[in-house]
Parts: C-alpha cells; sequence; structure tokens
C-alpha cells in the first residue's frame, strides 16, 4: 500500500521491452549469434579448401598408380604373385575412387546458403515490423539466425566426415600402392616370383643354341 501511494496515482510500471537494459542484453546475443555464424562461414570455407587440396592430390596418385600397375600386370610373376599384384592393384583403385566419392560427395557438392529465408525479409517493410519495439524485430531476427546456424553446423559435420573417410581412404591406397611397389621392386631383383630353375633344361632334353644357358647348344643335340 505504501509503494502504491509512493507511485503516485494512474502511474505504471514501464514496458521490460522498452528497458535500455532489454535493448543491450538482446544486442549482445544478436552479436553472438552473427560471430557464430562467421565462425561456421569460416569453418566451411576451411573444409573446402582442403577437400580440393585432398581431390587434387587424389587425382594425382591415381596417374602415378596407373603406370606403377601397368608394369605390375606386364611383368611375369610365378605363382601366387601374379594373384596378389593384381589384387593390390585393384585394391589401389578402389580405394582411391572411393576417396575421391568421399570427398566430392561429403565436401564439395554444391548445396543451398542458409540464412533468414526472403519470406520474413520481406515482411520488414510492413507495418507489423515498423511499429514494433525494436527487442521484438530483434528477437525475430535472431530466431532465423539461429535456424540457420543449425543448419550451417549440421553441414559442417557432414563435411568433416567426408574429410576424415577421405583420409582414410586414400591412406589405404598409399599403403596398397607402397606395398605394390615394394613387391614390384622384388620381382625385378629376382627375389620373388621367379620359377626355380627355369632356364634349366630337364635331364635327358635337348635345346637350341639360342635358348640353352650360356647360348651354347646342349650336347644331345650333336
Amino acid at each position: 500500500m505504501l509503494l502504491d501511494k509512493l507511485k503516485g496515482p494512474g502511474r505504471k510500471e514501464p514496458d521490460p521491452l522498452l528497458l535500455p537494459e532489454t535493448e543491450e542484453n538482446v544486442d549482445a546475443l544478436l552479436e553472438a549469434v552473427r560471430a557464430l555464424l562467421a565462425e561456421e562461414d569460416s569453418r566451411d570455407q576451411s573444409f573446402n579448401t582442403r577437400g580440393v587440396g585432398l581431390a587434387g592430390f587424389v587425382g594425382i596418385v591415381v596417374s602415378l598408380s596407373s603406370t606403377l600397375g601397368r608394369e605390375a600386370l606386364s611383368a611375369t610373376w610365378g605363382a601366387p604373385w601374379k594373384g596378389i599384384a593384381v589384387a593390390l592393384f585393384g585394391a589401389v583403385l578402389l580405394f582411391l575412387i572411393a576417396s575421391a566419392i568421399a570427398v566430392v560427395r561429403g565436401v564439395l557438392q554444391p548445396r543451398e546458403a542458409s540464412s533468414l529465408s526472403m519470406s520474413d525479409v520481406e515482411r520488414f517493410a510492413l507495418p507489423e515490423f515498423v511499429f514494433r519495439p525494436k527487442v521484438v524485430n530483434q528477437g525475430f531476427i535472431m530466431r532465423g539466425l539461429i535456424e540457420a546456424l543449425a543448419i550451417e553446423r549440421g553441414r559442417a559435420g557432414r563435411k568433416a566426415s567426408g574429410l576424415r573417410w577421405g583420409y582414410r581412404f586414400l591412406l589405404a591406397g598409399l599403403a596398397s600402392i607402397s606395398i605394390l611397389g615394394f613387391l614390384l621392386g622384388l620381382h625385378d631383383a629376382k627375389l620373388i616370383g621367379v620359377r626355380d630353375g627355369r632356364h634349366k633344361p630337364k635331364p635327358g632334353s635337348s635345346c637350341v643354341a639360342a635358348s640353352c644357358p650360356g647360348g651354347e647348344p646342349n650336347a644331345a643335340s650333336n
């Protein structure tokens, strides 16, 4: 009762929406949401840059692996090395293709931008926005920006997942290439893939001078 008398007759409480403290709080919150959106946009650009670099590197590795695979498949292998070489070369191509697909679909595939819808922006010129308190309009804009932020974060998570799988497939492809190159080096050094005694004629058989070791005719042909 005493408080009511001090306020005086007909005196009303100020509208909380019009208080300076309320406007300051809403301004701070809106600025925080905009900063988070800018951070997500920078993160998105970083994912795109790394995706382009990874896709280009995969293309270079594919061209190099084709040359190595051609040499490995044209070499004369002994069992079971021929099958191992073919399987490794096939694994290289599969891993590299999977890496490229993961990057293109998960990171580089174009998507629609997320922001305030144009239908909401067109309403800004209507009296319902022009004549209502500032903090109400800011709250409406903030809700739209928060929805856009949620979309951007979900998109960033998918891009991060695509990059992770792209790197994993690339590492698996590089490991397969390394093993294939190592086996090809051992084959060139005659350590694997060469049948023992393939140049030695069987006892009692004859060979021509061009096919005998050392180029000398077998005594049985004389």
